[in-house]
Formats: C-alpha cells, sequence, structure tokens
C-alpha cells in the first residue's frame, strides 16, 4: 500500500469518527442545536474535520476519492472553510440540515469503503 493510499484510508477513518459524533450529538434533537451552545460547537468542529480531512483524501490519493463518488468532497471542503473563516455567516437551518441528513449518508458510504479496503 502506497503511503498515499495509507494516509488516505486514515483521513476516512478520522471522517468515520467525526460523522459519528455528529450523529451522537444530532441524537439530542434540534432544541439542543438550537439552545446549547455547547452542542452547536461540537457539530460545527467536526464538521471542520469532515472538511480537512477530505481535503486530505482527496490531495494524496484522488483515485481513491473518484471511486467514492457519492461523497462531495469539494462540498465539504467548502463547508469546512466556510465555518471556519466565516464561522459568523453560518446558517443554522444548512448546518442542522447537513448533519442530520448528509452526515449520516458519508458516513455508511466511508464505513462501506473501508470495510472493503480492510
Amino acid at each position: 500500500m502506497s503511503d498515499g493510499r495509507a494516509l488516505a484510508i486514515d483521513r476516512l477513518r478520522h471522517m468515520i469518527d467525526a460523522a459519528s459524533a455528529i450523529e451522537g450529538y444530532t441524537a439530542r434533537g434540534r432544541a439542543a442545536f438550537d439552545t446549547d451552545p455547547a452542542i452547536r460547537d461540537a457539530i460545527l468542529y467536526q464538521i471542520v474535520v469532515l472538511g480537512e480531512a477530505a481535503k486530505v483524501v482527496a490531495k494524496v490519493d484522488a483515485k481513491l476519492a473518484g471511486a467514492l463518488s457519492a461523497v462531495e468532497w469539494s462540498l465539504l471542503a467548502r463547508m469546512r472553510d466556510h465555518v471556519a473563516h466565516r464561522y459568523w455567516e453560518a446558517d443554522h437551518d444548512i448546518v442542522w440540515a447537513t448533519a442530520t441528513k448528509d452526515v449520516p449518508e458519508i458516513r455508511k458510504t466511508l464505513s462501506a469503503a473501508i470495510a472493503r479496503l480492510g
């Protein structure tokens, strides 16, 4: 296994961990997200982790990223950049929708990929 592939697989695992954490936070419900800054901050942080890891995967193993076409690598990276650099503009409805609809699908896709890759 190449160094790039090994690094990409490691970052896929980071993405799965971040997605799992997000799912744990969202299980507390939208009201908790809206009223508890710690829950909101935790979800936003994990979105940053997802996006940063996605950037690494796409950079070091484009073939692997291409094989996982269900994952929108550039969209994850852009959301990460938006949260990190324009945090004051983070739309809570978009963050919640991403966390509850997109993130579970990303986790499933990446978990299946890791199972295939070993």
